[in-house]
């Protein structure tokens, strides 16, 4: 959800006409999936001239990086500006910070401590492999045999990729930006758009942010990161099996599904 009304503003009306001034750059940035560009404008417009409207925004921005509990600061802080300035935004607040609740409950009920302490112990591709099959409902099981990737989880794939390439900054993926390199984009667009169960992959995408979300960031990127190459590494032990990577394979490190538009 993205907000372009700038309504009242700190500071004079010249602070509010530059406010206003950043606030749609950085719209104009974040439609063109320029993010940290429109990040910066955000933080500049707030600078400039409070306004709830840039606080709104760069919470679904950051949330999008799977940021919740920062988005949350954001979303209370329009709520307690909006308050004050008119009450225009306290239903779709209030709605966004309910969301953010629930994606953040690990903070409040112990949960994220623990959390953090099995990632240090156990190390992140541990924590990576438990998340997804958590998530997902695959049992471990199968996911320690090479087998459990559902079309669900393939679909992740495909839309994860598609978020770190709208929504963040690929740059700190290698392996996300390594995918993104061998996939077209078409095919990507066309594994986005063609999700097998909507539904069932939003319960299952709320999961894995509520994990995701329990980490600091670097940590949090660094288990994304073994996510992506776990499951990439499952699809193709699919299609070409477990010597997938041997010199006599058929397989070019893309799934059997993309050969059409890789050709």
């Amino acid at each position: 959800m993205v907000f372009g009304r700038f309504f009242g503003g700190g500071g004079n009306n010249d602070n509010r006409k530059e406010g206003q001034r950043l606030f749609e750059l950085g719209m104009k940035s974040a439609a063109e999936f320029r993010s940290n560009e429109a990040l910066d404008y955000y933080a500049k417009s707030i600078e400039v001239s409070e306004n709830p409207s840039p606080y709104i925004n760069r919470a679904n921005l950051i949330g999008k990086r799977i940021r919740h509990f920062e988005a949350m600061q954001d979303l209370l802080r329009a709520q307690k500006i909006d308050l004050a300035q008119g009450k225009q935004f306290q239903g779709v607040i209030a709605r966004e910070l309910a969301r953010n609740q629930v994606l953040t409950s690990n903070y409040t009920n112990g949960v994220a401590q623990k959390l953090v302490g099995d990632l240090h112990n156990k190390g992140p591709s541990f924590v990576a492999d438990r998340i997804v099959c958590t998530s997902f409902g695959i049992p471990q099981i199968q996911w320690d045999h090479w087998r459990g990737v559902t079309p669900l989880l393939e679909f992740h794939l495909f839309n994860d990729l598609d978020n770190i390439v709208k929504f963040d900054d690929i740059n700190r993926y290698p392996e996300a930006k390594e995918l993104v390199g061998k996939y077209p984009a078409a095919f990507i667009e066309m594994k986005v758009e063609n999700c097998p169960d909507q539904r069932a992959y939003e319960n299952a995408e709320m999961r894995l942010h509520n994990f995701l979300c329990s980490y600091p960031e670097d940590d949090m990127i660094q288990i994304r990161r073994h996510m992506h190459y776990e499951i990439h590494k499952r699809l193709l032990v699919r299609d070409f099996g477990e010597m997938f990577d041997a010199l006599d394979s058929d397989c070019e490190g893309a799934i059997k599904e993309a050969e059409g538009y890789l050709s």
